[in-house]
């Protein structure tokens, strides 16, 4: 692995100090415990022209990494990544397809084959050949359940005529951590332009994190095409081959830190954001204030002022995870290769773009995907936290970001933001000048008060029944 320089723009021990002495400038309430200073230089680095906007897996997202490990340290945190460090380091591994797959089986002695693109779509393979019996899931009975997929399987669901895209996608999530070696949908009414972008390109470049195995992955197929399928007798093969390129290797890092707990030490309270942004494209530099520099000061900050705080009953763990804009592999990556049991996570708090108002809500406010889903939303807001539910629920947030890698696990995890939509998302145009600093310190702060509830209670959130994903 190559060895990248370490950065040098650091806040220095005197300046560091500095800059604390002088919190109480802040802004907004709980200005006492929030260094502006240290918000505004975290950020303006981050963003800034040193790391050419964090680009995904690159150097620059490693040394936005070492800044932040550095500057947790400096802190007071202790390392988390599982081995004495502060990053945890992940390979990633990647190959593209190069043809357009072809899905083929025989019925009644005809042989089928169709395409993708005209008959399916799939928005990524996880092996270029597969072959596997058909086995039939109907959706609409209440005896389906992820145990009754066999190993190996192609599954092929059944499901309400009525059905939105949005009751399918949660209506197969539980499936998605089967030992299937496809899951097939039927295209629903509301699905046609998912299908039309699916299936206007290749399948994306098949990623492994790790040493981990695929999983199943879900191809949409043409209604029509579903219920000839659908006739077909379980155990038909099913045999799905596309062209792929050779196996290229790069990595991601995240960071991690902690403040060890005290009586409730087992339990941990997971806050995160991501590092990494666009990077530079087309010779123009994506600075990502915004998105997710925004969310990962924040951390940094809570990370901070807790710190400064009597330790906590539970642990508090800050991850800053990279890789998010390629695919949350940051996440995946630190689930596949937890630095303490899963099981002992009680709930993952994630921060994305807060750096500027939201004007579908009250100006002092921020918002929580996925709000309806759990009670912990509720239970932040009663005991201070000024957040509501997420304003834009067309737009699927809450599956948008690192906590929905999470949540697909069963961690109760949703993400807090205050992004109003600006046009400036994914585009060059996200620089330090747009951040309305008032708000950003203000947001920061407000949400210190109710985590440090959250780390020294024994309040448990809960998923609400169906709201699982």
């Amino acid at each position: 692995m190559i060895r990248f320089r370490f950065p040098q723009k650091f806040l220095t021990p005197v300046a560091l100090l500095a800059a604390i002495a002088a919190t109480a400038q802040g802004s907004g309430d709980k200005a006492s415990a929030v260094c502006a200073a240290c918000i505004r230089h975290n950020l303006e680095y981050l963003a800034g022209p040193q790391l050419n906007g964090r680009g995904s897996g690159t150097a620059d997202e490693y040394h936005a990494a070492q800044y932040i490990a550095a500057q947790l340290k400096r802190y007071g945190l202790a390392p988390a990544a599982g081995t004495g460090e502060y990053i945890q380091t992940a390979t990633i591994k990647t190959r593209a397809v190069t043809t357009a797959p072809i899905l083929s089986f025989d019925n009644a002695g005809k042989s089928m084959a169709w395409k993708h693109g005209t008959e399916f779509a799939a928005m990524q393979l996880p092996e270029p050949d597969i072959s596997a019996p058909l086995q039939k899931l109907d959706l609409n009975t209440t005896t389906t359940s992820p145990s009754a997929v066999k190993a190996g399987v192609a599954v092929l669901f059944k499901v309400k005529a009525d059905a939105s895209r949005q009751d399918v996608q949660r209506a197969i999530a539980p499936y998605r951590a089967s030992k299937a070696a496809l899951l097939i949908v039927p295209q629903v009414a509301g699905a046609e332009a998912m299908f039309e972008r699916l299936g206007s390109q290749l399948p994306r470049a098949e990623r492994r994190i790790g040493d981990a195995p695929a999983g199943p992955d879900v191809i949409l197929l043409k209604d029509e095409r579903a219920q000839q399928l659908w006739d077909a007798q379980d155990g038909t093969v099913l045999k799905l081959h596309a062209d792929v390129t050779s196996w290229t290797i790069s990595h991601t890092w995240n960071v991690l830190a902690k403040i060890e707990g005290t009586t409730l030490r087992q339990q941990v309270i997971l806050l995160s954001a991501h590092l990494d942004h666009l990077g530079v494209r087309d010779g123009k530099m994506y600075p990502g204030a915004d998105d997710d520099a925004s969310g990962t000061v924040a951390v940094m900050e809570l990370a901070r002022a807790l710190a400064r705080q009597h330790r906590p009953q539970r642990t508090l763990v800050f991850a800053l995870f990279g890789s998010e804009e390629t695919g949350l592999l940051g996440s995946q990556y630190f689930l596949k290769h937890p630095p303490f049991p899963l099981n002992h996570l009680v709930a993952n708090l994630n921060f994305e773009m807060i750096g500027r108002a939201d004007a579908k809500v009250k100006p002092d406010e921020l918002w929580l995907t996925g709000w309806e889903r759990t009670d912990l939303g509720p239970a932040l807001a009663s005991h201070g936290a000024r957040l509501v539910g997420d304003p834009h629920p067309e737009e699927n947030f809450f599956m948008r970001s690192d906590n929905y890698a999470l949540a697909e696990d069963g961690i109760v995890a949703q993400t807090v933001s205050s992004y109003g939509l600006h046009k400036d998302y994914h585009q060059p145009t996200d620089t330090i000048d747009k951040v309305d600093w008032p708000h950003l310190d203000s947001a920061i702060g407000s949400m210190i008060g109710p985590i440090g509830w959250l780390a020294n209670s024994d309040f448990t959130p809960q998923w609400r029944e169906g709201e699982r994903p």
